[in-house]
């Protein structure tokens, strides 16, 4: 079961989104609402990714879909702990740029 949740606000300078383990296309619309639910949050937006173990293509979509259009509206989103599952399966499709993955899995492997 996706332990997943809404953007939390436990710190007030910034909105937490728990993605859970399994990003499989069963959870895409339960992660499509959250997200949606994020997007226009004018606080950064971070994205707890550590315990991910599933990531299904149709995730990686919505998050890139997700991170445009933040992007777009000048608004941060950054990634907490992304797991190895998905910084792989975002270096496979060729989107760690677009996600701004890259950056957030160098810092935490520092």
């Amino acid at each position: 079961m996706d332990t997943a949740s809404a953007p939390t606000a436990s710190d007030e300078q910034e909105a937490h989104v728990q993605l859970g383990s399994e990003l499989g296309i069963e959870e895409a619309g339960s992660l499509h609402q959250r997200l949606c639910a994020a997007v226009d949050e004018p606080r950064p937006v971070v994205l707890e990714a550590h315990d991910v173990s599933n990531v299904h293509t149709a995730a990686l979509e919505l998050f890139c879909l997700f991170c445009r259009d933040r992007r777009e509206a000048g608004r941060e989103t950054r990634w907490d702990k992304p797991s190895e599952t998905l910084i792989r399966a975002a270096q496979l499709l060729g989107v760690t740029t677009l996600l701004a993955l890259a950056r957030d899995a160098q810092a935490a492997q520092t």
